[in-house]
């Protein structure tokens, strides 16, 4: 049924609305099925008409059983639910501040966290507190997204190391150790033509939507670059591409934009621009 109820829909005083009514009827009426319900609601309530009940029902299978029926508690729990089952892509920009992210929705969403009682001013605790735990959720879903196009980034170098070794004839597998290991300093081990032989190739994976293009380069992983020398490369995904294009750094190209230690200052990450002309 998920696939059937729209995001708009189910964000909707209506359909809030509609909850508050099912739940205050199954207080009473505990034995009634569904249909049952909503048909007795349509009944007595002259307004019933005019509320989704079918999105309400869809509403109801993830807000809380026992959240308080009465006041913005309701609506606020309400919004909850949406945000965790929906994971609409504007809920990503609630980290941004209240006011900054409010701005950003059209009227009636605006409305509707009003309606909740969330943008009161001076703002209760209450208030604060929910904030702070749905933009919570917003930076989880922020991380898990940027961790997922991360993953996919290295799958593709995988896919174009494995090419690259059948094309320069060397048999063997590129690794993947920064998958088992996160402070391994690189990502993918495959393998280059040296002058005294097959050497170690030590590939950092990066992917990136930014424009203009960068990347961010941890301490940990300059600090192995700096080591490696040649046989280290940056592999920069432009996942904005369809399919995503690669450009290939060394160490020497971006050692330029890495920055130097001052005083007691100690700098952790440093964002290296990507210029492709």
């Amino acid at each position: 049924m998920s696939g059937t109820i729209s995001t708009e829909r189910v964000f909707s005083l209506p359909c809030f609305e509609g909850l508050r009514l099912i739940r205050k009827y199954m207080d009473g009426h505990s034995d009634l099925a569904i249909p049952d319900l909503l048909a007795l609601i349509e009944s007595i309530e002259a307004d019933a008409h005019s509320l989704d009940m079918e999105a309400s029902v869809y509403l109801s299978e993830f807000v809380e059983k026992d959240c308080p029926l009465d006041g913005h508690v309701f609506y606020q729990n309400c919004i909850r639910g949406v945000l965790l089952k929906h994971q609409p892509i504007w809920a990503k920009l609630m980290r941004q501040g209240r006011q900054r992210f409010v701005n950003t929705l059209d009227a009636n969403d605006q409305d509707i966290f009003a309606a909740a009682g969330l943008m009161e001013d001076p703002t209760p605790l209450q208030v604060v507190t929910w904030w702070d735990s749905v933009s919570g959720y917003a930076r989880l879903l922020t991380d898990q997204e940027k961790m997922e196009q991360g993953r996919a980034a290295e799958v593709l170098t995988l896919e174009h190391e494995r090419k690259r070794l059948k094309d320069l004839g060397i048999d063997l597998e590129p690794e993947w150790p920064g998958f088992d290991d996160n402070f391994a300093g690189y990502d993918v081990l495959s393998y280059d033509q040296g002058p005294d032989g097959i050497r170690n190739k030590l590939i950092e994976v990066k992917s990136t939507i930014a424009s203009p293009m960068r990347f961010i380069v941890s301490r940990n992983e300059w600090d192995k670059a700096e080591k490696a020398g040649n046989t280290y490369h940056f592999h920069v995904w432009d996942m904005n591409q369809t399919p995503p294009v690669l450009i290939e750094r060394t160490v020497a190209e971006v050692a330029a934009h890495i920055p130097a230690d001052n005083g007691k200052g100690r700098w952790t990450n440093a964002q290296v621009p990507v210029f492709t002309h």
